[in-house]
């Protein structure tokens, strides 16, 4: 025989068999040498491994009764098999063999039969089994396989492998005695297959209870899948009546393809049918795809009725299978462009502003720079009611090439400019159309296809690169050349009010762009020393950098006549193009930017490596602007100003602020073309800034598990886990005590109508939001999230989450109490993947509050 690992019952027989090899009745062609005193070698084809035996207290073999007999932490091992029992007794005249458990002097039970292989486990308080009829006699086995145990009360295994058992209890909670099991009254397992009962009914907590079934089918691991129902949630109340949510019927197609289809009905006479497929070939690609109808009727005495058409496809490649082509979607359309209206009141989609979808396919070349693709996107908006479809966008790039870096065989001095002159080139195709989403709605496909626009876009990019002054400054040099060509312009005339209008018409026209650049960037290093015992160092990092752009104006500029003004109005016939050009005028602009680091270094005598401690002071503090010189007024740029720092590990703050050097009319607040420092001797006025706060406080340890969830959630396939492996400080983990996430944004801006808005110089926004949760005790947990407005002085979410870990089951109770949506939701689901679908619901949507 070979003994193979089939099912956790062939592995206990095989043990078995093993345990039992002295009494097999060796023929005169056996071998048998005794290399030490609990070890023998078989010289057997039926064995592939050297199987021992031991005991703690003492081995005692009677030869005249033919017994072998292991007393006190008795072990036998074969290979990854191993059975552990207080006394194990072989019987070779009858060979069988005996397990079990001692009691000691106060009568407790020790040394309980133990049998495991790997991950495979069994329990029993006794152990009996015949080698020549092949039947074995086992009392009060567990078996365990994966997160499934399985109790028999009193097993019989038959000659051919099934074991008949009573008093059975199938539970996937792991102790002793289970909070929840189903009692088996009479049921027979066969191995590898399937375990088939007779009436079952549900305990819990000991306590039997009425729910049950007359008859019961478990399938083994090792059995393909099968085909069955998935019970539906009740939905005892919403806006669409009395229901039942996702009643599914599952088919596991093959090894790589599986398919649910799921129905929900509502007593007002609200529906949805839906397909969920999830497909997965290892190294060639995954994916999910979910297409369902719904329709909404809420009833008397509205009686409206609404249908919504929903797609959900995420597919990715893997480039295993070919490192040449990448195919990948992440759709998700909805007909309906309100995610308030969904069959599920509940959904947590509903405060979200926007549907995104993206299909694309990538090609590179072999030994060649060039990237092809072409894509097909959607943008929904729920906040404007529009919808941008892109159908499609095709996009061709070489990479940069050095068609001059072989000519030169030195790379110093002015060679430096050959030998680092690339060439980039980009060309891309589009198809683009922006509709309000109720021409969708209506059917209306000859209006939204008016409102497409395409055209071409080619982009020449000319660079190289120079180290000057001994490298210490780093001149680039560049040119970029673009021509749009688009096939709708734009128009603009006097209507019937005799005002100026605008139009588009069906007249392509050829828009070119050139830019001629360079820029010169150096580094340059400060240290300060401070007095100290720990020697403080100040290092300092400063990256100026300086440019000269020239952008001459390549394009043709139309003009009209204002007729209520009579001045000449000019504008860019493709100013609403799909590539627009809007600059009517040359360009000369000196750019330049000041980039900062501050870090502070100093002794550190627990450091045993390098002895410095290094402390980031500023992280990045930089300013930008620019002055052209071919304005007639106002040359010079707002100066935009950011910082960035980290004093705490977890602790990071970002600040951006825009400063406009011109003064400005003190009642209306709207900018003037003069110098602040000429009209008011001061530098400008902050016309815009920002302040980030975002803060994690929890302990080193917690941290640490945030870490290490984040990288188990990676190796996990499920779109749901997505989001908390990017966040993984939003995951509720009871074995994290507590965890508080704090952000606070900041911001204010001009106010440049106060005539109109008379609140003040600035118009501030400041909202605080929160994120946590805390462990009362070691089963109870409160997680919730809330947003404060400092200006209304009011919290404008709110939701809380009440979870109760009942070790096999999870018992949660969701509110939002301050909310445009306020609902409460109960639900009972257990931990088991195997029970994943027998989950208790019951919520009061949003729209009943």
């Amino acid at each position: 025989m070979s003994f193979k690992k089939h099912s956790i019952t062939q592995v206990f027989v095989a043990g078995l068999l093993i345990i039992l090899f002295p009494s097999l009745g060796l023929g005169q062609n056996d071998t048998v040498v005794s290399a030490v005193k609990d070890t023998l070698y078989v010289d057997k084809p039926s064995f592939e491994e050297i199987g021992t035996y031991n005991a703690k207290d003492s081995i005692h073999s009677d030869l005249r009764n033919e017994k072998i007999f292991l007393y006190n932490e008795a072990v036998v091992t074969y290979g990854e098999i191993k059975l552990e029992a207080a006394y194990i007794e072989i019987d070779l005249k009858k060979n069988e063999l005996t397990a079990t458990y001692l009691e000691d002097s106060l009568g407790n039970k020790y040394g309980i039969p133990a049998f495991t292989d790997g991950s495979e486990n069994i329990t029993a308080s006794s152990i009996r089994y015949n080698f020549e009829t092949e039947k074995g006699f086992i009392e009060d086995v567990r078996l365990q396989q994966d997160e499934n145990y399985l109790y028999m009360g009193k097993a019989k295994r038959q000659a051919n492998e099934e074991i008949h058992f009573v008093k059975g209890r199938f539970t996937t909670c792991d102790l002793e005695e289970p909070h929840f099991h189903f009692q088996l009254s009479k049921a027979v397992m066969i191995p590898q297959k399937r375990i088939v009962s007779g009436p079952m009914n549900l305990w819990i907590k000991g306590v039997p209870t009425p729910l049950g079934l007359p008859f019961i089918v478990l399938p083994q691991q090792q059995e393909n899948q099968l085909t069955g129902f998935i019970f539906p949630q009740v939905v005892p109340t919403s806006q669409y009546g009395f229901g039942f949510q996702d009643l599914g019927y599952y088919v596991p197609i093959n090894d790589y393809l599986q398919t649910t289809f799921y129905g929900t009905l509502y007593s007002r006479g609200s529906f949805g049918l839906s397909n969920a497929t999830d497909y997965l070939r290892r190294y060639k690609y995954r994916g999910s795809i979910e297409i369902g109808y719904e329709r909404f009727r809420l009833g008397f005495p509205d009686n409206d009725s609404k249908k919504n058409i929903r797609v959900v496809w995420n597919h990715s490649k893997d480039r295993k299978s070919n490192p040449y082509w990448t195919f990948s979607s992440n759709v998700n359309f909805n007909s309906i462009n309100n995610p308030q209206i969904n069959i599920d009141p509940a959904n947590q989609q509903n405060l979200n502003n926007s549907f995104n979808s993206d299909v694309r396919l990538e090609r590179t070349f072999e030994n060649l720079p060039i990237r092809t693709g072409i894509k097909v996107s959607t943008r929904q908006s729920t906040s404007i009611n529009r919808i941008e479809l892109v159908s499609p966008v095709y996009n061709l790039n070489m990479t940069q090439i050095f068609p001059l870096k072989g000519l030169v065989s030195s790379s110093r001095g002015w060679r430096q400019l050959l030998t680092r002159f690339g060439v980039k080139y980009d060309l891309e195709g589009k198809n683009s159309s922006s509709f309000a989403d109720s021409l969708l709605n209506q059917g209306r496909f000859n209006d939204i296809q008016n409102e497409f626009r395409n055209g071409l876009k080619q982009q020449v990019t000319l660079q190289t690169t120079a180290g000057l002054f001994k490298n210490t400054w780093k001149v680039t040099p560049s040119m970029d050349y673009r021509t749009n060509y688009n096939f709708q312009t734009t128009e603009k005339f006097i209507d019937t009010n005799n005002q100026i209008d605008t139009r588009t018409i069906a007249t392509p026209g050829l828009g070119q762009a050139m830019t001629l650049n360079v820029s010169a960037t150096t580094v340059l290093y400060s240290y300060y020393r401070y007095i100290g015992p720990k020697k403080p160092l100040l290092r300092h990092v400063l990256t100026p950098s300086f440019g000269f752009s020239y952008i001459p104006n390549l394009n043709p500029v139309n003009s009209i006549i204002n007729p209520t003004t009579g001045d000449t109005v000019e504008y860019s016939p493709f100013e609403r193009s799909i590539y627009q050009m809007s600059s009517t005028r040359d360009q000369q602009l000196i750019t330049f930017g000041f980039n900062n680091t501050f870090e502070l270094k100093s002794t550190d005598p627990n450091d045993t490596i390098n002895g410095v401690k290094k402390n980031m002071l500023i992280d990045q503090l930089s300013v930008t602007g620019n002055y052209d010189l071919l304005k007639d007024s106002m040359n010079l740029s707002d100066i935009n100003l950011s910082m960035r720092v980290s004093p705490l590990r977890a602790l990071s703050i970002v600040s951006r602020a825009v400063v406009s050097p011109y003064t400005w009319n003190d009642s209306t607040g709207v900018t003037l073309g003069t110098y602040a420092l000429q009209d008011r001797g001061d530098i400008g006025r902050i016309t815009s800034a920002s302040v980030n706060t975002n803060v994690t406080l929890t302990s080193k340890e917690s941290r640490d598990k945030l870490q290490s969830n984040k990288e188990k959630l990676s190796e996990s396939w499920n779109a749901e886990l997505d989001y908390y492996m990017l966040h993984p400080e939003y995951l509720v983990d009871f074995d994290i005590p507590w965890k508080l996430t704090i952000a606070h944004v900041y911001s204010v801006n001009v106010n440049t109508s106060r005539t109109i808005n008379p609140v003040g110089n600035y118009i501030p926004l400041q909202t605080l939001n929160f994120n946590g949760d805390i462990s009362f005790t070691e089963r109870w947990k409160l997680s919730g999230n809330a947003s404060f407005d400092f200006k209304t002085q009011k919290v404008t979410y709110m939701q809380m989450n009440f979870i109760r870990d009942l070790h096999c089951w999870t018992m949660t109770f969701n509110w939002t109490p301050i909310s445009n949506y306020k609902f409460f939701s109960f639900q009972m689901n257990a931990k088991s993947s195997l029970f994943s679908e027998a989950k208790l619901r019951l919520q009061k949507p949003p729209f009943l509050l």
